[in-house]
């Protein structure tokens, strides 16, 4: 056998193990607690979820959609409870409420799939309190932020109609025309079209 230094040591997995027993074993435990950790959260999060939808289509009175915010708060169906909340509160004409439970849902869901429609809801619940000017702010809201979003075309069409009522012509000619361009595959786009011609020249 050589004794030269720069010769390489081949060692067998058993000799491998025997000599970095230690390191092997923390190491090894470090990545099992962190595969098991891991594994324990998406375990979890897909409790969150089911229970959360679960609870969501049985629900029905605000007591039922408030247990669900309370209880899956950051879940998808936490968000869609609080627009069905809102909705509630608008129809027994509980305005203010309705209106905190949006804007509540506006700054935790930013990114929910109908935060466009949560400007929207919010646009409307205050103009049944006859708050026009914020309700406008709250329509074009939800066009700047989701320009592409179902309920963007329905947010322009309260926009126009707004404008009218207020007297200027121009500024609902210019929107709905704008619906007609932007979104000409779609029945806003003729109720949009039929509203301008209405208008007086």
């Amino acid at each position: 056998m050589s004794n030269d230094p720069a010769e390489k040591v081949h060692l067998s997995p058993i000799e491998f193990f025997y000599l970095y027993r230690t390191k092997i074993l923390i190491y090894g435990g470090i990545l099992l607690l962190a595969l098991l950790t891991y594994a324990s959260m998406q375990v979890n999060k897909h409790l969150r979820l089911s229970g959360s939808e679960a609870l969501y289509e049985v629900a029905a009175a605000p007591g039922d959609f408030q247990a669900i915010i309370a209880k899956y708060a950051g879940t998808p169906a936490a968000g869609n409870a609080m627009l069905r909340l809102a909705q509630l509160l608008r129809a027994e004409g509980k305005y203010d409420e309705s209106a905190s439970v949006l804007r509540d849902f506006l700054e935790k869901y930013p990114n929910h799939p109908l935060a466009c429609g949560g400007w929207t809801s919010l646009g409307i619940t205050l103009e049944r309190q006859g708050k026009i000017d914020a309700a406008l702010e709250a329509y074009k809201m939800a066009i700047t932020k989701y320009p592409d979003s179902y309920a963007t075309p329905v947010a322009m069409m309260a926009q126009a109609r707004l404008a009218l009522e207020r007297g200027d012509a121009n500024e609902a000619r210019r929107v709905y025309q704008d619906v007609a361009s932007r979104f000409s595959r779609t029945p806003y786009a003729q109720e949009a079209m039929r509203n301008e011609r209405f208008i007086q020249k």
